[in-house]
């Protein structure tokens, strides 16, 4: 080989060299620009990554303060209308701190390209150019708050329903039943907490039921007649007595017991103490006499007890007092106490029943109203006899029913004396 030749072949080798290094210096230089671009102009530029959504408002290329502004115009903290029965209720946001974490979602979409190391940003910031990414808005409230707002305004449509009355003063005269109204506070939470999480600001139907009565007009319209009545006598200048006589009855009367139910005397009387209204004399403890509050209910029961065992209805529970009580034959009494011993009855019959029970005059009454076609004959017979010296007498009642008769024995009693 020539000296000429391989002078040239170096000549060529060099500037072969020279060329990749400037097309590599070419490369380094538009890399680091596109870099540098890439930083300065969409990376670092104090503005949200591409392609980001909070819900479905687009905050792409937007500075924090105009992504908040946009998110807070589409998605604004309102307060919340409730209606029924076209009358509307409002919630007002600030009376249960409602709020939405957009600030916090803006600082997030913000950060999402700048939180980490400056490699993992370009990273994520490339992903979301072409992938996307979507956050979601949350709702924030008082529950305690909430609950205090519903209720305010189920206060405003609840409405106790009421029960059909019964009066026989002066024939037998009906007060008609009325339905109520109860807001399902549970449905109604449900509901309200679903349009927060949604930001739905229509207007919500509340969800309210109709509350029946337990007693119905239709229920007292078949009281037409006295099935039972029975009434007896007091001295009138015991005054603590009579007058727990009278409140005992007073509170039995008016009641309505439906068919299948049972009345208890001591339920509806309530406990025989001073503060429920009773008063002090004679009582029978472990068969002596004493003084003790709500001495004489027992003559009320007694009364009431007649009525109802000339009535026809079924006795659930009855006993006698330990000593012959001077204003009903022995077998005829009704001894209660606050203990185990009530006197109770259940209705039998196809129809409601009506207690009509009073005191004063020196008489006390009760009667037991009914409808015509539950009426029944009935009889009631007691025998005495003497158990180890003691009197006692055992009860039966005989009832007939179209022609046919059927005797049951209801207590046996043994009295001191």
């Amino acid at each position: 080989m020539s000296e000429d030749t391989a002078t040239k072949g170096k000549g060529s080798l060099k500037s072969k060299r020279n060329v990749i290094i400037l097309i590599i210096a070419a490369i380094i230089i538009a890399f680091v620009w596109g870099l540098n671009h890439l930083t300065s102009k969409h990376l670092y530029n104090g503005k949200i990554g591409k392609n980001i959504y909070i819900e479905d408002v687009d905050v792409s290329n937007l500075t924090k303060q105009e992504a908040l502004d946009t998110v807070n115009a589409k998605y604004p903290v309102k307060n919340l209308k409730l209606s029924y029965n076209n009358k509307e209720y409002t919630i007002n946001a600030k009376d249960v701190d409602l709020s939405y974490n957009t600030k916090e979602l803006v600082d997030d979409a913000y950060n999402l390209t700048r939180d980490k190391s400056y490699l993992s940003n370009i990273m994520t910031y490339i992903s979301t150019k072409f992938g996307g990414h979507d956050y979601i808005i949350k709702a924030s409230y008082d529950e305690d708050k909430l609950d205090k707002q519903i209720g305010q305004v189920s206060k405003q449509i609840n409405k106790h329903y009421v029960d059909a009355t019964l009066s026989v003063s002066s024939g037998i005269t009906i007060k008609e039943s009325q339905t109520g109204l109860k807001c399902d506070d549970e449905a109604n939470k449900k509901a309200i907490k679903k349009a927060y999480k949604e930001k739905d600001y229509n207007t919500i139907a509340l969800k309210v039921d109709v509350t029946q009565p337990k007693v119905k007009t239709e229920d007292l319209q078949s009281i037409d007649t006295v099935l039972g009545s029975f009434a007896t006598t007091f001295n009138g200048s015991q005054y603590g007595r009579n007058y727990n006589i009278a409140l005992a009855l007073s509170r039995c009367d008016g009641t309505v017991v439906m068919p299948g139910e049972t009345f208890s005397y001591n339920d509806a009387t309530g406990p025989r103490v001073v503060s429920n209204g009773f008063k002090y004399a004679s009582v029978i403890v472990a068969g002596d006499y004493q003084d003790a509050p709500g001495g004489g209910v027992c003559q009320g029961s007694t009364t009431l007890f007649n009525a109802v065992l000339l009535s026809g209805l079924e006795i659930t529970q009855v006993r006698n007092h330990s000593r012959t009580a001077n204003y009903v034959p022995r077998g005829r009494d009704a001894m209660v106490n606050d203990g185990d011993s009530d006197f109770k009855f259940t209705n039998n019959f196809d129809h409601p029943v009506y207690i009509a029970a009073y005191a004063g005059g020196g008489s006390a009454s009760a009667q037991i109203y009914g409808s015509s076609k539950d009426k029944v004959g009935v009889s009631i017979k007691t025998t005495q006899f003497t158990y180890s010296g003691l009197p006692g007498a055992k009860t039966y009642r005989t009832i007939t029913k179209n022609g046919k008769s059927e005797t049951t024995q209801i207590y046996t009693a043994v009295y001191k004396d």
